[in-house]
C-alpha cells in the first residue's frame, strides 16, 4: 500500500483512549502488569501493527518499531528496560564522545549508551516509577531520537556504522520511478519559476514556492533518512529567529534545493523506502491552529489573483495543507481534506501511482465534482462519531477554476466545528 506524509499518532480513536484510561487506572490500584498490557494496546496502530509483546507471568517483552529502529525491551524483575542501536563502530574518537554526551543532556528518561561496540540509546526505570504517562514519553524520546540520529551520526562521523534498515521494507521499482521522476520534476519547475521572480518585489511568493515544495515533497514523496533530515532543516533554518532577511533566507533556501535536485539519482532512491512507527514527531494541535495559520495567510492570497499569478495562489492554498501536515499532529478529518487538497492539486502524480479515482483534469479545468462531493461527506461522516457538531457544506464548493475551488475549499475548512 502506498503511504503519504509521516505517521501521527495524534488524536487516536476512543477505543485508544479507553486503552489509555484503563492502563492509568490499573496503575494506580498496583496492577502493574495488566497496565502495561492495555498501554501495549494504546499504543499498538491496529492498521501499521507497529507494536508486539509477549506475556508470560510476570514478564514481558516487546518490541516497538519506528522508522529504521526497533526498539526491544522488557518489563521483569521490577523494572522496565528498552533500547535501541544507532550504529556500530570500531574505534572511538573524542570528538564523537563529547557529542554524545552534549546530547544526553539535552535528553529527560533515556541517554546514549556503549555495548559491544554498539552505540546505542537506553531507558531504564523501577516499576513502581514508571506510569503510562513516563513510558509514553520516554519511549518516545528512544525511539524518535534514535531513529534521527543515526543517519545524522553516521554522516558526521566516518568511524561509525549504520546499524541497518531494521523496520523498513523496499518500495517497488516502479514506485520508486515515478517517486523519482516527480521529485525531480517538483524541484525543477519551482527553481525556474522563482527565477522569473524579483527576489525583492516578490520575496512572499517565492517564500511560498519554497517552503511549499519542501512540504510537498516530504508528505507527497515520504523521504526517509538523509532527505527527510534535509528538507526538515530547510524549514528551521527559515523559520529560525534569527532577524535575517527573508530575502536572504529565501537565496539559502534556492540553494539547497538546488542541491537536492542536482543529487544523484540513486541517493534519492536510497531513502525511498516505507516504514513503520509507533510515535509521531508533530506535537498535536487543535483545529484552532490550522484556523490561525489560514487566517495568517489567506489575506495574502487575494493580491495573487488579482494581479493575474494564479500558479502562486494555488501554491499558497497548497501551502496551507503541506505546512500543516509537516508541522502538526492533525485531527484525522483536517488530514484527510488537506490529503483531499493535494489529490487534486497534484492529480497527475496520484493517477501515475494508480492511486484513487481521478478528481481533476488540469488540461481541461474540469473536476469530478460528484465524487469530491462523496469523498468530504465520508470524511465528515467518520469524522462525527467523535466530533459530533462537524460539517462541511459542500453546496458552498465552487468547481468554475482551480483557484475558485480551493478558495471555497478552503473556507469550508475554517468554519469545521471540532466541539465535542
Amino acid at each position: 500500500m502506498i503511504t503519504f506524509g509521516r505517521f501521527s499518532d495524534s488524536f487516536k480513536p476512543k477505543a485508544k483512549i479507553d486503552d489509555w484510561n484503563t492502563s492509568e487506572r490499573l496503575f494506580l490500584e498496583k496492577n502493574y502488569m495488566a497496565s502495561y498490557e492495555a498501554f501495549f494496546k494504546y499504543l499498538s496502530d491496529d492498521e501499521v501493527k507497529n507494536v508486539t509483546w509477549k506475556r508470560e507471568g510476570d514478564r514481558i517483552d516487546f518490541q516497538l518499531l519506528q522508522g529504521s529502529k526497533i526498539v526491544h525491551g522488557s518489563i521483569a524483575n521490577g523494572e522496565v528496560i528498552c533500547e535501541a542501536d544507532v550504529a556500530v563502530y570500531d574505534k572511538l574518537s573524542v570528538a564523537f564522545m563529547r557529542r554524545l554526551m552534549e546530547m544526553n543532556y539535552s535528553m529527560y528518561y533515556s541517554r546514549y549508551a556503549m555495548k559491544d561496540n554498539r552505540i546505542c540509546i537506553k531507558f531504564d526505570s523501577k516499576i513502581a516509577a514508571a506510569p503510562p504517562r513516563k513510558l509514553y514519553y520516554g519511549w518516545k524520546e528512544l525511539a524518535t531520537r534514535a531513529d534521527k540520529q543515526d543517519d545524522l551520526l553516521v554522516d558526521d562521523f566516518v568511524m561509525l556504522k549504520s546499524t541497518g534498515n531494521g523496520g523498513t521494507e523496499q518500495l517497488p521499482d516502479t514506485e520508486k520511478e515515478i517517486k523519482y521522476n516527480f521529485y525531480k520534476s517538483w524541484l525543477d519547475k519551482t527553481i525556474s519559476r522563482i527565477n522569473e521572480l524579483n527576489e525583492d518585489a516578490f520575496s512572499g511568493g517565492i517564500s511560498y514556492l519554497l517552503l511549499n515544495t519542501a512540504y510537498k515533497l516530504d508528505y507527497l514523496i515520504a523521504p526517509e533518512g538523509t532527505l527527510m533530515n534535509e528538507l526538515e532543516k530547510m524549514s528551521w533554518e527559515y523559520f529560525a529567529k534569527d532577524n535575517k532577511p527573508y530575502v536572504e533566507k529565501n537565496r539559502k533556501m534556492k540553494e539547497a534545493l538546488q542541491k537536492l535536485a542536482d543529487k544523484p539519482k540513486e541517493a534519492v532512491l536510497e531513502d525511498l523506502y516505507r516504514v513503520k512507527s509507533t510515535f509521531g514527531i508533530a506535537n498535536p494541535a487543535p483545529h484552532q491552529a490550522v484556523v490561525d495559520l489560514f487566517a495568517n495567510n489567506l489575506q495574502n492570497v487575494k493580491w495573487y489573483i488579482d494581479n493575474n499569478y494564479h500558479d502562486i495562489a494555488v501554491v499558497l492554498y497548497e501551502y496551507l495543507a503541506t505546512y500543516c501536515l509537516f508541522s502538526y499532529g492533525l485531527p484525522k478529518p483536517d488530514a484527510k481534506l488537506f490529503h483531499l487538497l493535494l489529490n487534486i492539486t497534484n492529480q497527475d502524480y496520484f493517477t501515475a501511482l494508480g492511486v484513487g479515482e481521478s478528481l481533476y483534469d488540469a488540461a481541461g479545468g474540469k473536476f469530478s465534482e460528484q465524487v469530491i462531493k462523496s469523498k468530504i461527506d465520508e470524511i465528515i461522516k467518520e469524522g462525527s462519531e467523535l466530533y459530533p457538531e462537524l460539517k462541511f457544506n459542500t453546496a458552498n464548493l465552487k468547481f468554475d477554476s482551480l483557484v475558485s475551488f480551493l478558495r471555497t475549499y478552503v473556507a469550508e475548512i475554517q468554519q469545521l466545528n471540532y466541539n465535542q
